[in-house]
């Protein structure tokens, strides 16, 4: 078990680390992970390890690191029976029942969690993300039929969301219907264009029906959207082996199944694996696609890519030299086999095969490139410029060529050409970090610092994770006297690269539905003379006004952009579908792409708020509305917030103001309810309850709201026909039969009663409250035996449900039963030594089998640890009078 001594300085360095990670990227969070273990913080592990397998459910690595450090921790169990006591105190509270549910299922124990996600749906029909992860679940342990039911269900319930119709389509996809798949990932990028991941799983789903173009642009755009797509990572582990062996697929995670028959399954399923870095898993899935008779080149070369990719150059190159002697009129294999050569050292190898490539094929960009890159290690730049240049022809110049050709005039101190490579490279994708980064190298060249300063902060907007960026703006900022933020730039580079590495030159390799490249390192070379460096450069000021200026977004384009809540709606589906640590992500996304601050912390807010953390998610509505004082969803999560934190009074000016400025909206309304209702002002709480039902006459909990309303205020026939107006809206709302249930004994109805509470336990017969209240109105007006049988049923079902076990003590007590009832209080003590109704009751049962001792022993128990309690004054009468029985027994017995 980990856990070194550690400063407060040092634990509040490493904490920080989580708020400076990208928060969509899964191996991140995993990585992080790891590193808290290491160090101790075994709760914070955790916590990213679960974040982890939120954003990416397949990450088998984290899944592991999770369970050992549940397992070593000891984190489970604790938590664990945390929230079984929890939900077994309040069985109709949802978030415990939700988190019970999930920890269950983070940690493949996906029986237990579906049937806390099933009890959840018992107390809350219409609850979407509990349908939701009942279908994750049910997708995780392999029962796919289950799952694309459950997930149809949430896209019945919630017809506008997108994430559960992605949820849907991935599934699909999974069990081999690509027609079913496509149509439903269509529909949610049809409701939320911007979903990364969608567009990402439909370019395999055209992959698969043989839509190759289709899919490349769909892949470019998923990448657009969210470029952690298309990084390939190394994420750490806490066991690597296990045994000796490799670790491999924990038991508790079923795979996605390829369908029998389906073409290609094994292949697609490796290009899935490998395009979210799990190598390894990629690999055995081209194994066994072999293995099963799938097309042996498409699964020998993607083998040989996932082989390069990891830089196992004997591995990839044997695998090469097989295929291109079985395949000789490739240029791609040719120009991959040249890949291989070059990167260990084989140049003169290398070349031969590019030059095989491109004499197959004498407009094959990647290969002219690759040629490019090896002959501008040569004294003499001429043939790799001719290269580049070949690699720019035709209607689609190759990015790479343009950069690597920029580079090389760069060292070469051809400053004009190689500005001119850099500016063509912008025009042609503004976002280029490295091309901003050679324009920012150039001006560093000409001494042009704040020119050069704003180039490289481009490329730094353009990707945070760019070293070289970092660390070229650190050395600006130095030369213009920014010591400070020269030493943040360092400090940042230093955590994503330890060393300045210059730009590299780029080969370029051909894999379906990606674009990479593999940096290679520029020689150190000597100076050039003068003669090779075309004249003295002299720099046009108004070519670089020029640059910057034509690069900026103009004001048509910023009509063009989607308005900003159209950026923020997935985020706000996944809040709504439980899935928070995927919204952080998305809010994040959301932000670099320029969304108004407040609307995204009006969103962090409720991510806060959904985690019961009400005082953070006070926070930022608060900052919300500093920066837009007007927002109405910024003062309702405001006015929430405060209600949760017990602090209506605070809340009351607020929602009076939002419901004078916000008009007809039912929200607004039922807030302000709640509000009125929290202050005392029960009449007010009602006034408004019917205001929003005129605006929504079919809401079931504004029924449900105001019947509660209604009872507090004395009014039962008004109560009654809002409890029977809602069961008539929505006949499965356990709680408003059990709630139905009380006011008719209220009412003295005793049939009616029993009616209720045996509707509420047909629905779940697990609900204790509904059982205990039907055992005690039985034992009532029939017999303790009555009552027994009731209490009977619930317990075996739910046979640790110390209130029950409790109640039928007192009911074989009763019933005349006495040392039955002992036993039943007796194991409600050993769960529970301080349960005082267990107690109190035990005493009686110990007197009337005359042992005054240990009855007086067990009634002083009770007034020692509640003396105000409801069993206090009881236990210190009835200890009195067993005292002086015990003193009459024993004058009687001499």
């Amino acid at each position: 078990m980990p856990g070194p001594v550690l400063s407060e300085r040092d634990l509040a360095v490493l904490r920080s680390f989580a708020g400076r990670i990208d928060p969509s990227d899964a191996g991140a969070h995993n990585n992080l992970g790891v590193l808290y273990h290491q160090k101790g913080l075994v709760e914070e592990a955790i916590a990213e390890f679960v974040k982890a397998l939120e954003l990416d459910p397949r990450m088998q690595v984290s899944q592991d690191n999770l369970d050992i450090a549940y397992r070593e921790s000891g984190h489970y169990d604790r938590r664990i029976a945390e929230l079984r006591e929890r939900v077994r105190r309040q069985p109709e509270e949802r978030e415990s029942r939700w988190e019970l549910a999930r920890a269950c299922a983070a940690l493949g124990r996906f029986g237990e969690g579906i049937a806390e996600f099933e009890a959840l749906l018992a107390w809350h029909p219409h609850d979407v993300p509990a349908m939701l992860q009942l279908g994750l679940a049910e997708k995780a342990r392999g029962e796919l039929d289950a799952a694309s039911a459950w997930l149809e269900r949430a896209c019945a319930a919630d017809p506008a969301s997108a994430v559960a119709r992605f949820y849907s389509g991935e599934v699909f996809y999974n069990r081999g219907l690509n027609d079913a798949a496509l149509a439903a990932l269509r529909e949610a990028i049809a409701r939320n264009p911007d979903y990364a991941e969608a567009h990402y799983l439909l370019a395999f789903v055209h992959g698969d029906l043989g839509e190759h173009e289709a899919a490349r642009a769909a892949t470019k755009r998923a990448i657009a959207l969210n470029p952690t797509l298309a990084k390939a990572q190394a994420n750490l582990a806490l066991d690597r082996y296990e045994d000796g062996g490799p670790r491999g697929r924990g038991a508790g995670e079923a795979a996605p199944q390829p369908v029998p028959g389906a073409a290609l399954a094994h292949f697609n399923l490796g290009l899935a694996l490998r395009q979210k870095g799990y190598h390894q898993e990629a690999l055995r899935e081209y194994q066994l696609a072999l293995a099963a008779g799938e097309d042996r080149r498409l699964n020998l070369q993607a083998m040989a890519e996932v082989h390069l990719l990891r830089r196992e150059l004997a591995a990839a190159l044997e695998l090469y030299e097989g295929l291109v002697r079985d395949y000789p009129d490739s240029p791609k294999l040719w120009n991959e086999r040249g890949v291989c050569l070059h990167q260990a050292g084989r140049r003169a190898d290398a070349i031969v095969s590019y030059e095989r490539a491109v004499g197959i094929d004498s407009a094959y960009q990647l290969a002219w490139n690759n040629l490019g890159v090896v002959r501008a290690h040569e004294a003499k730049a001429d043939a790799a410029v001719s290269a580049f240049r070949q690699a720019l022809g035709g209607d689609h110049p190759l990015l790479a060529a343009r950069l690597n050709l920029g580079l090389l005039s760069f060292q070469r101190r051809q400053f004009r050409a190689a500005l001119g490579e850099y500016q063509q490279a912008l025009g042609e994708q503004p976002s280029s970090a490295v091309a901003w980064n050679g324009v920012g190298l150039v001006l560093m060249e000409l001494r042009r610092f704040e020119d050069a300063r704003n180039a490289f902060g481009r490329a730094v907007d353009a990707d945070a994770s760019f070293a070289a960026a970092h660390y070229n703006l650190s050395f600006v900022l130095s030369q213009l006297g920014d010591f400070d933020g020269a030493l943040r730039e360092t400090r940042r580079a230093l955590e994503l690269e330890p060393l300045y590495v210059p730009q590299k030159f780029s080969l370029t390799i051909d894999l379906q539905y990606e674009d990479p490249t593999i940096a290679i390192a520029p020689e150190l070379a000597a100076e050039h003379g003068g003669d090779e460096l075309a004249g003295e450069f002299e720099f046009d000021a108004p070519v670089l006004d020029r640059l910057f200026e034509e690069l900026t977004p103009g004001a048509e384009q910023a009509a063009d952009a989607p308005p900003a809540g159209d950026a923020l709606d997935l985020a706000r589906d996944y809040i709504a579908k439980g899935l928070l640590d995927l919204a952080l992500a998305e809010v994040s996304r959301a932000t670099a792409r320029g969304v108004p601050r407040p609307a995204a912390a009006v969103l962090l807010g409720d991510v806060f708020a959904k985690r019961g953390l009400y005082g953070e998610a006070l926070e930022r509505y608060r900052e919300a509305r500093a920066a837009a004082p007007d927002d109405p969803d910024a003062t309702l999560g405001e006015i929430r917030a405060l209600l949760a934190l017990g602090w209506a009074s605070e809340a009351a000016p607020l929602a009076d103001e939002l419901a004078r400025r916000v008009q007809g909206d039912v929200e607004v309304m039922v807030a302000r309810a709640r509000v009125r209702l929290a202050v005392g002002d029960a009449l007010g709480a009602l006034d408004g309850i019917r205001e929003a039902q005129a605006l929504a006459p079919g809401r079931s909990d504004l029924l449900h709201l105001q019947a509660r309303v209604s009872a507090r205020l004395g009014d039962r026939s008004a109560a009654l026909a809002a409890f029977t107006a809602a069961l008539q809206l929505d006949p499965s709302l356990v709680r408003v039969w059990y709630e139905l249930g009380g006011l008719e004994e209220e009412r003295s109805d005793w049939a009616a009663a029993r009616a209720a509470y045996e509707h509420a336990l047909d629905l779940l017969p697990t609900y204790s409250a509904a059982a205990l209240a039907l055992a005690d109105l039985v034992g009532r007006l029939e017999s303790p035996r009555a009552a027994i049988g009731v209490l009977i049923r619930l317990l075996e079902t739910v046979p640790y449900e110390l209130e029950a076990l409790t109640s039928l003590g007192r009911a074989l007590l009763d019933d005349g039963r006495t040392v039955q009832a002992l036993e039943a209080f007796a194991r409600v003590l050993r769960f529970d030594p301080e349960h005082t109704a267990a107690l109190y009751h035990q005493g009686a049962a110990l007197a009337r089998r005359r042992q005054f001792d240990q009855a007086v022993e067990a009634w002083e128990r009770v007034v020692q640890l509640d003396p105000a309690g409801p069993f206090a004054a009881q236990a210190r009468s009835r200890a009195r009078s067993a005292r002086d029985l015990q003193h009459i027994f024993a004058a009687s017995a001499g």
